[in-house]
């Protein structure tokens, strides 16, 4: 038996009703907001950190001359002298006891500190060798 013209495909109704639903459907997930996770703000922060701090050596080494890197515990930026400020993301602190600056000399070499960044209870630690320069960063 074969079906009659009739009987083959979708109304009208059936069509608009798909459409209703997939946009109710989708302002849901736009009015809901971009999905993110804190543990990779927080290790986006400490690598970008980590990143200044690596810059911040390798002009002391061409310049031949002392680079320091401040962190403000107050306005939760970061720079190095009196160049452009970097903000940390909203959320991430200064974990307490964190050096508020390093200094790298001429020679590779730092002041060796340890930073620690937080948020909603995890830690990322940045540490530099004194002796290298090294910069690593250790947490989740």
């Amino acid at each position: 038996m074969r079906n009659s013209a009739r009987d083959a495909g979708f109304t009208l109704i059936e069509m608009i009703v798909v459409v209703l639903v997939l946009g109710l459907v989708g302002t849901m997930l736009i009015a809901r907001g971009p999905l993110h996770s804190t543990t990779m703000d927080l290790r986006g922060a400490a690598q970008s950190l980590a990143l200044a701090l690596r810059q911040a050596r390798m002009q002391a080494i061409v310049s031949g001359a002392a680079t320091t890197v401040t962190i403000d515990p107050v306005h939760l930026d970061y720079g190095a002298g009196r160049g452009a400020r970097q903000a940390l993301p909203r959320g991430v602190a200064l974990a307490a006891g964190s050096a508020t600056g390093v200094t790298f000399y001429p020679d590779g070499s730092a002041s060796g500190a340890r930073l620690g960044l937080v948020e909603q209870g995890r830690q990322v630690t940045l540490r530099t060798n004194w002796l290298t320069g090294a910069v690593t960063v250790d947490g989740p």
